[in-house]
């Protein structure tokens, strides 16, 4: 017996390019999968219930996900509770700066303040008027 390989040349896009044949026995398995452990009864059950297996994973996952997405609305009201805070204390510190502003520009000498209007003349121009009639 004879045993054939071919030879594909393949450009890096995946089209070929030319193929040959040469002589030779080449065997090639790609990532070559181990026996099943399961029975074939035990698979045939599986295939049966998988409806109901796909069924209770789904809620599994959705019950996973509603428990991080309200751990997540826990910690983000958290952190916007705690600015809140913040925000109130510093408003409270900056009502009573202004407090001690106020009552210290009061303490000062009042300033009065005049206002003065200043005109110049320019130019004066002067024209007649046509009359309509």
């Amino acid at each position: 017996k004879q045993w054939y390989q071919r030879r594909v040349r393949g450009s890096f896009q995946g089209t070929k390019l030319y193929e040959t044949s040469l002589e030779g026995f080449v065997q090639f398995q790609w990532r070559p999968r181990p026996p099943s452990l399961l029975t074939e009864a035990h698979l045939k059950e599986i295939k049966k219930n998988m409806k109901s297996y796909a069924r209770d994973f789904e809620i599994k996952d959705k019950l996973s996900k509603s428990k991080a997405s309200k751990e997540l609305i826990e910690k983000r009201r958290r952190v916007y509770d705690e600015y809140m805070a913040y925000r109130k204390r510093k408003d409270q510190e900056l009502k009573a700066l202004r407090l001690q502003y106020e009552e210290v520009r009061s303490d000062s000498v009042e300033e009065e303040y005049v206002e003065e209007v200043v005109e110049f003349f320019i130019k004066e121009e002067v024209e007649a008027a046509e009359n309509k009639e």
